[in-house]
């Protein structure tokens, strides 16, 4: 019975947590805002500190235009939108250099939920924790952050193609350890 309870009482303050920022429906804002603070909520869980940044921001809007861009070539039709985005010519478009930049990328469907009600911001709920989870980040570069990095998060709406993704971009700046002066 207190299992129950505390269930019962997590999925109350999760509904009204997700109604209270607005998250339901067509607010593709509120979902992308809510997706950023899940990721963030994850990767410092995880002892990381991460700080969302404009320059994230607009890496992940910038790597979205190129992917858009590259899937209106016609050698790109019938491309997945994630694959469009590991392609190198993609990423060089988007002004990244993987080797100074590396980063985490997670393409994510706007999915644009139907129910309502405690059970729909339940489902909102397990399907947010899905998509947030480490396992659907890409590496864009060899992405080994260590203690003394700046890590930095971002994130965008925008088409590819036909359909609308949110993308979310974990980066960092690589810190060199300077030489021992012995």
């Amino acid at each position: 019975m207190k299992l129950f309870k505390k269930l019962a009482a997590a999925v109350l303050a999760a509904a009204l947590a997700l109604t209270m920022v607005g998250c339901g429906g067509g607010n593709s804002y509120a979902m992308q805002d809510e997706l950023l603070k899940l990721t963030i909520d994850r990767w410092t869980s995880n002892g990381e500190t991460v700080t969302h940044t404009k320059k994230a921001d607009d890496l992940a809007a910038a790597l979205l235009a190129a992917a858009d861009k590259a899937a209106a070539l016609e050698e790109n039709e019938g491309t997945k939108a994630k694959e469009l985005l590991k392609d190198p010519a993609v990423i060089k478009a988007a002004g990244i250099d993987p080797e100074k930049t590396p980063c985490r990328v997670n393409l994510i469907d706007n999915v644009q939920f139907k129910s309502s009600g405690v059970l729909g911001e339940y489902l909102k709920m397990q399907w947010m924790m899905e998509v947030t989870s480490n396992s659907q980040f890409e590496s864009i570069g060899a992405f080994y952050s260590s203690i003394n990095d700046k890590v930095e998060i971002g994130v965008a709406t925008h088409k590819i193609g036909d359909e609308n993704y949110t993308l979310i971009l974990i980066t960092y700046t690589p810190t060199t350890t300077p030489a021992n002066p012995l």
